[in-house]
């Protein structure tokens, strides 16, 4: 009888003591291990889920559309150099240049879209300086605008939007616009 009742005491505490260690085996937080108990977590963790992973995407794009729009400056500016020696030389506008032109517009407005601006409202702004008188002028204006827009370009982060970025683009279209019209 003595021998059941320490049996049965004895179980009971095993019992008791199984439910203790069951209950705070379930308390555990998500990023608890055994190894670093609750209030420590460690520092050089691998991303957790979705979350994490959606973030590290929308960084990764964000510096790819930054490097994206430097370069479509850099080919920008090529192009206008390579407009205004042709232009130069002949004093008129090739096919070739055209074709130059209508690329390097089409460069200005993708970086005028990254940047939020809106062309038709910089076409339509009227500009206070006097449209030169030929080709070659307008070509080295051109060249020159190109310049000040990659500077501007090259100035901002990817985290910031430059409106003085914005209004060299808009000068870049009014002055292909210009140079479109010669014949």
């Amino acid at each position: 009888m003595k021998a059941r009742k320490i049996f049965t005491i004895c179980f009971a505490l095993a019992a008791l003591f199984a439910a203790a260690l069951s209950s705070s085996a379930q308390n555990r937080q998500i990023d608890e291990t055994p190894l670093a108990p609750r209030g420590i977590r460690q520092q050089d963790d691998p991303p957790q889920g979705v979350r994490d992973m959606l973030i590290r995407m929308r960084i990764e794009k964000t510096k790819k559309d930054f490097d994206e729009r430097l370069e479509r400056a850099d080919r920008a500016a090529k192009l206008s150099r390579q407009i205004e020696s042709s232009v130069e030389k002949t004093s008129m506008l090739s096919n070739e240049d055209r074709q130059r032109l209508d690329d390097l517009e089409k460069l200005t407005k993708d970086v005028l879209d990254d940047l939020g601006g809106d062309a038709g409202d910089l076409l339509k702004e009227v500009s206070d300086q006097v449209p030169a008188a030929t080709p070659a002028a307008v070509a080295k204006e051109l060249d020159n605008a190109v310049a000040i827009m990659a500077a501007e370009l090259k100035k901002t982060t990817r985290f910031t939007i430059s409106a003085a970025a914005i209004e060299s683009s808009g000068a870049v279209l009014r002055i292909v616009r210009v140079l479109k019209s010669y014949r």
